[in-house]
């Protein structure tokens, strides 16, 4: 069971444990700055341990703690009473308008009267979320406080490069009035009688002065709809998935948008994003838009090395903290992604395809220009071959840009690392699907038959030079990347699952490729893993080298449905649904770790939970099941649940 828990709603993030205690990087996060340490509670100046909790919401949870265990089983003469007698509850809430509330409730299970004396303990940093996470910005903060009777405020300000005020302000409010309040800590007494019980609340609300009007929130947001299913032993992971997308889903002034995942990335990733709204078009298409409309307003316009943006680019990350706004970090936002140009190309021809409204072409129009200029001119980078790599710069915190971002993440079979410049395999894909799909808006929707043709060209090359240059007939499979100087990285990896999601695999082989993915190095029984066992670097407790990534597993399903490989759908489905359900809450994590079925499902320990396109997952599962495509896809239409295991989401997901 994880020990540290994130509560969000939006931008609000509240990183603690399950226990109550505050964690090494635990507080209240509001748009990447900590505008409170976290909440010590003890009582009598004892700490209290915890006894159970419960998730009740994405954006709430309740722990009950007690002042001791029982020492029933111990043998001593020692006549220490072998009770518990105070039992404390901890009610925690966060809300999207950066608000928090506490609700601490002290019981007396005792037949006799007590005396409590409970004591808060707190403090406001201001800190930004980099330097949670190590970035030694060397800021010195003048932080004012101000204390009333029943509450106290902490305020800090400071100016932008450009001379825009900003102002962060944290309240902290008590019922009933505190017996003693200082800076950072307040204390209350209570005398309770028996059965009897005190209650603390606690209210906070963090205030942010510095939105320009421009990007206002203007929208309502969408309701997740909940897969309905006749398997129980899903069910709650349906709800708990659709909770979490609702939690992960903010408010912008282009329309809802995704945030990535908690707690370090609440905030829009272009892949991420993009990723996730694929996941959801089919019953949420609110989110795509909304996520088109906001990464196309930030579209790199000109060169900047250091953001690493280009014209027609669409950006990584994006960052509201003090950090982003001096200029001390380059994202707000950073570029430095290979496949979020391709990916937002992808998403706005399936979103015109779906919904039908050909109107968000017409009013992108620009930004596809522009992102497809971008592609083409990638492609053009490296003059013997059409592939599209990404490169690193000695600045930069991200050796590789494409979704396996990690370090040591692209290796060779032996173990060796592979280094930039690379063309990883799923990149080709995307690069390929987003040509294709950029025929289609030229040629139905812009009417451009000339761009329409010259685009079909070049996917037509890299279709073919990946089939060529890829291939590697000693291992019967695709390679998971090329060097800048022709190497083919040899590790077997789900990369070239995705590929089948793209559609660029040559359909001769696929037989051979669905094969190796669930032959016993690659599919662990649980899901395919992202590395396999048969190489070298391979650790089962890893990011991107033999861990299980559901969002992976998502589109290498939709890849096999499109292939007509209904059984592995089917299959593959199963596996990620029955993991999560092994999971604690039910909650699809991030990533979990790449051992065999033998071994209960187990996240990876530093895996984002909740986060997005983890939750987006059995959207795609059961899109994937359903065979349902729009009208005009390319793809074939054939449901994929022959024994019928999820009969009643895949009816439903066809309604919808």
């Amino acid at each position: 069971m994880p020990t540290n828990i994130s509560l969000i709603d939006g931008y609000t993030l509240l990183q603690t444990t399950r226990s109550g205690v505050r964690p090494t990087h635990g507080g209240l996060y509001r748009r990447d700055t900590r505008f409170l340490t976290g909440i010590d509670v003890t009582i009598d100046n004892n700490s209290f341990s915890a006894i159970g909790d419960d998730l009740l919401a994405p954006n709430h949870h309740l722990v009950r703690l007690a002042d001791g265990f029982s020492t029933v089983n111990e043998i001593s003469d020692s006549g220490e009473d072998k009770r518990t007698s105070v039992i404390l509850e901890r009610d925690r809430r966060v809300a999207r308008d950066g608000r928090f509330s506490e609700v601490i409730s002290v019981t007396n299970h005792s037949t006799n009267p007590v005396s409590k004396y409970i004591c808060l303990e707190f403090d406001a940093d201001f800190a930004d979320l980099f330097e949670v996470r190590g970035v030694n910005a060397g800021i010195d903060r003048d932080i004012e406080t101000t204390l009333e009777s029943d509450c106290i405020t902490y305020a800090y300000d400071y100016e932008t490069p450009s001379g825009t005020p900003v102002q962060y302000e944290t309240t902290i409010s008590f019922d009933p009035v505190p017996d003693d309040l200082a800076r950072g800590r307040v204390d209350f007494q209570f005398d309770l009688l028996e059965q009897e019980t005190g209650t603390v609340r606690m209210n906070v609300k963090t205030s942010i002065d510095t939105t320009p009007s421009s990007r206002l929130a203007t929208t309502s947001l969408p309701d997740i709809p909940v897969i309905e299913t006749e398997t129980e032993t899903y069910s709650e992971t349906f709800e708990q998935a659709a909770a979490d997308l609702e939690a992960l889903t903010a408010h912008s002034s282009h329309g809802p948008v995704l945030l990535a995942g908690a707690p370090w990335f609440a905030t829009v990733f272009g892949r991420d994003s993009l990723l996730t709204a694929f996941q959801l078009l089919p019953v949420v298409p609110e989110i795509a838009v909304g996520t088109l409309s906001y990464l196309a307003d930030y579209q790199a316009t000109s060169y900047d090395p250091a953001h690493r943006a280009e014209p027609g680019k669409i950006f990584h990350e994006i960052r509201h903290g003090e950090l982003a706004r001096r200029g001390e970090i380059n994202y707000d936002p950073f570029y430095g992604t290979i496949d979020a140009t391709a990916l937002w190309i992808i998403l706005l021809d399936e979103t015109v395809r779906w919904t039908g409204d050909e109107k968000l072409v017409e009013q992108s129009a620009s930004n596809l220009d522009t992102a497809l200029e971008w592609v083409t001119n990638a492609m053009d980078a490296v003059a013997d071959d059409p592939f599209v790599y990404y490169d690193t710069t000695d600045d930069s915190r991200l050796v590789h840009t494409a979704w396996k971002d990690s370090d040591m993440s692209v290796q060779y079979a032996d173990g060796t690392e592979a280094t930039p410049p690379l063309a990883s395999a799923e990149v080709q894909g995307y690069t390929y699907d987003a040509l294709t799909r950029g025929v289609h808006l030229l040629s139905t929707v812009l009417d451009e038959p000339n761009r329409a043709d010259a685009l079909e060209s070049r996917a037509n090359q890299i279709y073919k030079q990946f089939n060529r240059k890829f291939w590697l007939p000693g291992r019967s499979y695709y390679a998971a990347a090329l060097t800048g100087d022709g190497q083919r990285v040899d590790a077997y990896t789900s990369n070239v699952g995705q590929c089948l999601w793209s559609g660029i695999i040559d359909p001769d082989r696929t037989d051979t490729i669905v094969d190796q993915l669930f032959s016993d190095k690659l599919y662990s029984g649980w899901g395919i893993r992202s590395m396999s066992t048969a190489d070298d670097g391979y650790s089962p407790v890893s990011y991107h080298i033999g861990s299980v990534w559901p969002h992976d597993n998502s589109l290498i399903a939709l890849g096999l449905a499109r292939y007509g490989y209904d059984d592995r759908v089917e299959q593959l489905s199963k596996s990620i649904l029955d993991a999560a359900s092994n999971h604690t809450d039910n909650r699809i994590p991030e990533v979990f770790c790449g051992f065999s079925d033998q071994t209960k499902p187990i996240s990876y320990p530093e895996s984002c939970e909740p986060q997005a396109w983890g939750a987006g997952t059995p959207y795609a599962l059961v899109r994937a099941l359903s065979g349902v495509n729009p009208p005009d896809s390319d793809v074939s239409q054939n449901s994929s649940d022959e024994s019928g295991f999820i009969s009643a989401a895949v009816e439903w997901f066809a309604a919808q």
